[in-house]
């Protein structure tokens, strides 16, 4: 399991620097240990950290495998910690399998998220060209019956459908189809990241449908490098608004500056790109919150 005190990672100690403040701020998207690759803090440091900073919640995300059982016991050891978790639905799981979103939906989970590395869309792009992955459309262009399934459960337990790394052909069809079944929460997934490079004018398309568009703090490049994604992220967010925003982290990588400082340093960026305390609170509190329930 990947600790927060190994040679190179930052304290999770508050940083009065930072001039940030986390009480209430929910973040829909960490990366923690333990994983199967190496990750910058663990789900109990997370739920202490969390706890200590009186944040509103946090999820934790893993690709492979579903987090509510962690989330669980790691409420369990940090009594009051607001931890949540998901289901990534990628072929680890079984691709889109409504009954592996059903468990985790009575194990507790909150969010499910449509396939990432395993989705065709991804896996165009980060293997040979002959690679496969799970897609959402059939050979007609709609909502496949399987995503059409998971849809239904998704709507039947209330839960938070976040995109993946679809295409942006994909969610533009899957969006609006998983309002049509019911489902009420729906999180496009870091849409500037090269993985999905979704226009802003689809992604003021899908806002004004009723989706919200999430901005993480980084992403890697093509050779594995991780750079910050701020100047990005406050284009898209003047360019498709503040009320359609979710800021989250994507933090848990070695690379990246430790949870929860790096969520500090992309707030105090915000308001140093000009935008008003109101306009991040809209975008780190009140909109997730709403999304995640809490």
């Amino acid at each position: 399991m990947a600790r927060n005190d190994e040679p190179g990672h930052k304290p999770t100690e508050w940083r009065e620097d930072l001039h940030m403040n986390l009480q209430g701020v929910v973040d829909l998207h960490l990366h923690s240990a333990p994983d199967v690759r190496p990750r910058s803090i663990d789900d109990l440091t997370a739920a202490r950290a969390a706890l200590e900073h009186g944040m509103g919640g946090v999820v934790i995300k893993n690709h492979l495998a579903p987090t509510a059982d962690r989330a669980a016991v790691a409420r369990l050891a940090v009594p009051g910690a607001p931890v949540y978790g998901g289901i990534v639905l990628n072929p680890s799981v079984g691709g889109l399998n409504p009954d592996a979103v059903d468990a985790c939906a009575r194990a507790g989970g909150r969010v499910v998220w449509l396939p990432t590395f395993g989705a065709a869309h991804h896996v165009r792009q980060d293997t040979h060209p002959g690679a496969t992955g799970v897609g959402l459309l059939d050979a007609r262009g709609r909502a496949s019956r399987d995503l059409q399934a998971v849809f239904e459960v998704v709507a039947a337990h209330g839960l938070l459908l976040a995109t993946g790394h679809a295409s942006p052909a994909e969610t533009l069809v899957a969006v609006p189809e998983a309002f049509a079944r019911g489902v009420r929460r729906v999180l496009v997934t870091h849409p500037e990241n090269r993985m999905v490079a979704m226009s802003h004018d689809d992604q003021a398309m899908l806002a004004s449908q009723g989706a919200f568009l999430e901005r993480v703090y980084a992403q890697p490049g093509p050779d594995g490098h991780w750079a910050p994604n701020f100047a990005v992220n406050a284009d898209a967010i003047r360019a498709v608004g503040v009320a359609s925003t979710v800021i989250a982290s994507d933090l848990g990588q070695p690379e990246n500056p430790v949870w929860p400082d790096g969520l500090c340093q992309y707030l105090a960026w915000l308001r140093t790109a000009g935008f008003t305390d109101s306009e991040i609170d809209t975008m780190c509190r009140t909109n997730p919150a709403n999304l995640l329930g809490v």
